[in-house]
């Protein structure tokens, strides 16, 4: 039994500076460690000798090899036995891993240990690496110090495969280095030797330390200008590791540690190492698994999930292979739905939570990006299962908003002209047995609520129970309930269109003989079912008033889809009356609202067919919607006072709405409305600055944003009263800060939008912000500062009056001010000042005070160094109008009088190209 407080005593007496704690002392190597074996061999009992012999029993090194090994051939290497045996008895003859109080050591003791592990590190691994590490900055430092003896570097790989499992020496990432030069020291090992032992070495570093450091460490090496040798080495562990259990997940985890680095740049940097070429397709399809896995573990966050789904694409544009499996991946997905194994009623096929984290991974997989997830094709064989499961879940469920976001997607990224309407017109149908069959749930699956009000479960139903697929009820109310207005429009196009080519097709004049109530169903729903539902289908998407403005935007598509029902109406007398009104109808709403359309040459057109219409049909509510729309096509038509304030109105309540998008909506209305003049807008001036005024306190940047836009339309209606009430509220003490300075931009967008003719209100400009710049609270100080500059630079020639009482402002605000962004916004307002004069001698009087302020402030090196920026500006943009004024001057006094007559030895001047009228004949 060794005395191990020897030993510890022994280590105190020892002067660690390759000890990651003592870095600072790297400059002092060669003397402590000559310092240091002296010690040792002063109070070590044993031969250098023997103590290497002991390691090598201990380590199970042949004869042959100890004899490789020359502990007197340099100072470091009798160093690095020394110490080495020493932490060989101290390990031997101490349980570390054991609770009992005879095995406990002080903490003084346990970094004594660390920092001797760290400094036995550098001297037997980092020092004795192969000879390409230390081309990089990383290991430059211990280049020369020692040289590469195989036998010992092995020796010393045992010697830390055997110490790093004491977990007491990890406190605060101690062994991160040692573990990094382990594992260069095996790289090193393995290009001289290919041993077993290094397997179990690396091994161990794998299974027992952390991966991700093990990946972060041979990226680290790998970046370093190395031999080929060593590359392909280094390589081949990376892909090794990469495609082993978990290699994704680590790989991961290490480049998401590198600070400063964006989710978005390391995703780019994982899916380029993943998701190569020149990898085998096995372990490409390992991989695809691999990261499928991860993506489910890492569900809830969006960054990691980033990673995840890019690499997904990678592999899916790599070959077809990958392709194929990523749809076999999908189609498994829900496969418990469509085609379930076990049909017992009442059986849970999928409880709440699996239901949920399989639409949150579809979303993340398919709706994360436009460029980063896979492509939207893929769901077009599930969108009638994706819509019964929308149908299925309760309204107020997120999954419900996540599968709604989904097949927009899917549908929004279909071509228009031919990929939309085939969907459409397949879903409608309810055709999926064709090439390419669709997934839709199994007729006896049921969506249903589970005891738990807020839970679900999906549960296979009794054997007569059939699935509903009504599409015409649940396809637009999916439609209506997101903010895709363009995709509304185009499906009620669509939807439109293809109500006209099935009323084309002519039904079969003979009806073989029904004998039972299943064949009349099967009669019914095969001759009527279509129909229905793309009747249903729009009727819900016409009551949604955002398509109507979209519709404006498609006028010639929706009048050519007009013209042809009008025509086909012409050669079928038993065409549904109820299509032809809803068209109708809706174009006189379109009419009613837009001049431009009633002018349009497609509208003309529509007269002849109209007139043959009215003439023709005995409806009579077809006969009265025919009759109006002829009267506004032919202009006698005169809107009534609801129809005229019906705009102004349809935008107040727009505006009075809580969603920012409705309000913008409504704002951009009123603006255009102001733009014609609209009479009812116009009278009705007082009421929409009272709107703005409100909607302006609303926290919502896009909402707020849009107000000052509209303050600024107002401004060309309304000067005075716009100036007047703005102006009010940013002097109101009661008003919030937030909202005060809001209304600040506002009054400063107004008057940039006036330009010099704003002069009337300088007054009204000019005090507003000076009253601000005397406020007690700094934040709005600023503001008003920065306002004040703008407005000086606008009306540099109208604030004389106001000289000395902004100069005062000025220097106050330097003087007594502690609030730095405030007086950086002061300096600011001499600067803009100056570069707003236009002629400096109409400015005498105030120029010399300006310039002594900002050379103080520029000369002042303690000042902060924004307003010592400002204060230059301003003395450059003085400067230069100055050098203008001089050259100019001088350029009036080189003036020569001459007199000369004209039409006497007068040069030729070449003919004009683009000469008068009267001169070309």
């Amino acid at each position: 039994m060794v005395n191990t407080a020897k030993c510890f005593a022994l280590l105190e007496s020892l002067k660690f500076d390759k000890a990651l704690a003592n870095k600072v002392n790297n400059t002092q190597t060669t003397g402590s460690l000559e310092s240091n074996l002296i010690i040792l061999q002063k109070y070590s009992k044993l031969d250098l000798d023997k103590q290497l012999h002991e390691l090598c029993l201990e380590y199970q090194l042949t004869p042959d090899h100890e004899a490789k090994i020359d502990p007197e051939l340099a100072p470091s290497v009798s160093y690095l036995v020394r110490l080495q045996h020493v932490l060989h008895l101290i390990t031997r003859n101490i349980n570390f891993h054991s609770d009992a109080k005879e095995d406990l050591i002080s903490v003084a003791h346990l970094k004594l240990c660390i920092q001797a592990t760290q400094e036995l590190s550098y001297y037997s691994l980092r020092c004795q690496l192969h000879e390409d590490f230390y081309k990089s900055t990383i290991f430059k430092e211990a280049q020369g110090i020692g040289k590469m003896n195989p036998t010992l570097l092995h020796l010393s790989v045992k010697f830390f495969v055997n110490l790093l499992p004491i977990r007491q020496f990890h406190i605060a990432n101690s062994m991160e280095l040692v573990q990094r030069d382990l594992l260069a020291a095996i790289m090193s090992l393995r290009v001289v030797d290919d041993d077993p032992h290094l397997d179990s070495a690396i091994s161990y570093l794998w299974q027992q330390e952390s991966r991700a450091d093990f990946f972060r460490h041979v990226l680290l090496l790998k970046a370093s200008p190395l031999g080929p040798a060593l590359s392909k080495v280094l390589h081949h562990q990376l892909l090794e590791k990469l495609h082993s259990p978990q290699g994704f997940a680590s790989l991961v985890e290490a480049l998401q540690q590198t600070p400063n680095v964006s989710s978005t740049r390391n995703a780019e940097i994982i899916a380029g190492i993943v998701a190569r070429k020149g990898y085998s397709q096995g372990a490409q399809e390992r991989m695809i698994q691999q990261v499928l896995e991860y993506c489910k573990f890492y569900l809830q966050d969006a960054d990691k999930m980033c990673v995840g789904v890019l690499s997904l694409r990678r592999f899916y544009d790599l070959n077809e292979r990958n392709q194929m499996l990523i749809k076999d991946i999908l189609f498994n997905h829900w496969k418990t739905l469509t085609e379930p194994e076990d049909l017992i009623t009442g059986l849970i096929l999928m409880d709440h939570q699996e239901l949920c984290n399989r639409i949150l991974l579809w979303q993340h997989l398919f709706c994360s990006s436009s460029v980063a997830c896979l492509p939207s094709s893929l769901l077009i064989g599930y969108l009638p299962l994706l819509l019964q499961i929308y149908d299925g879940l309760p309204l107020e469920f997120p999954a419900r908003q996540q599968i709604s976001g989904i097949i927009s997607r899917c549908l929004d990224n279909r071509e228009r002209e031919k990929e939309l309407p085939a969907v459409l017109q397949r879903l409608f149908k309810w055709e999926f047995e064709e090439e390419s069959p669709w997934k839709s749930l199994h007729p006896r699956v049921l969506i249903l609520p589970s005891s738990e009000t807020s839970q679900i479960q999906i549960k296979v139903a009794h054997k007569d129970h059939q699935v509903d697929h009504d599409m015409g009820r649940i396809l637009p109310g999916l439609l209506i309930s997101t903010t895709h207005n363009s995709l509304t429009c185009n499906v009620f196009l669509v939807l439109l269109s293809f109500v006209v080519d099935q009323l084309k097709l002519k039904s079969s004049a003979s009806v073989n003989f029904i004998s039972s109530e299943t064949e009349l169903k099967d009669f019914l729903h095969s001759k009527y079912k279509l129909k229905l539902d793309l009747l249903i289908a729009l009727n819900q998407l016409v009551s949604h008033q955002p398509l109507r403005a979209q519709l404006v935007t498609h006028t010639r598509e929706f009048l050519a889809i007009l013209k042809d029902l009008l025509h086909q109406r012409a050669g079928e007398e038993d065409t549904s009356n109820h299509i032809l009104l809803l068209i109708l109808n809706l174009l006189h709403e379109l009419l009613e609202g837009s001049e431009d359309l009633q002018l349009s040459e497609s509208s003309k057109e529509l007269k002849e067919q109209l007139q043959q219409l009215q003439a023709k049909s005995l409806n009579p509510l077809i006969q009265q919607s025919v009759h109006s729309l002829l009267d506004i096509l032919q202009g006698a038509w005169q809107p009534s006072e609801p129809v005229k304030t019906q705009p102004f109105q349809k935008a107040r309540s727009l505006i009075e709405e809580k969603q920012s998008h409705l309000q913008v909506y409504g704002i951009q209305m009123i603006m255009d409305l102001l733009q014609k003049k609209d009479p009812a807008t116009m009278s009705q001036g007082h009421l929409v600055i009272a709107l703005a005024l409100t909607s302006l306190k609303d926290k919502e940047s896009y909402t707020f944003l849009n107000c000052v836009r509209l303050f600024v339309a107002l401004v060309h209606v309304m000067e005075s009263e716009v100036l007047d009430k703005l102006s009010d509220e940013y002097l109101s003490d009661t008003t919030e800060l937030d909202h005060r300075m809001v209304v600040g931009e506002a009054i400063l967008k107004v008057a940039q939008e006036l330009g010099p003719l704003c002069y009337r209100y300088k007054g009204v400009l000019l005090n507003c912000f000076m009253h601000g710049s005397r406020s007690p609270v700094p934040e709005f100080r600023m503001s008003a500062f920065a306002n004040l500059a703008q407005m000086c630079r606008l009306l540099a020639y109208q604030v004389q009056n106001f000289f000395q009482e902004l100069l005062q402002l000025v220097n106050s605000e330097l003087t007594n001010g502690e609030y730095v962004p405030a007086k950086r916004a002061a300096v600011l307002v001499l600067a803009e000042l100056l570069n707003g004069m236009e002629n400096l001698l109409d400015y005498q009087e105030m120029l010399l005070p300006i310039y002594r302020l900002l050379r103080a402030i520029e000369a002042e090196e303690s000042c902060d160094p924004q307003m010592r920026q400002h204060a230059a500006n301003g003395l450059k943009i003085l400067n230069e109008k100055c050098r203008l004024m001089i050259q100019s001057s001088l350029k009036e006094q080189s003036l020569q009088k001459q007199i000369k007559v004209l039409g006497i030895k007068d040069e030729a001047t070449p003919p004009r190209k683009n000469r008068h009228i009267l001169e070309m004949s």
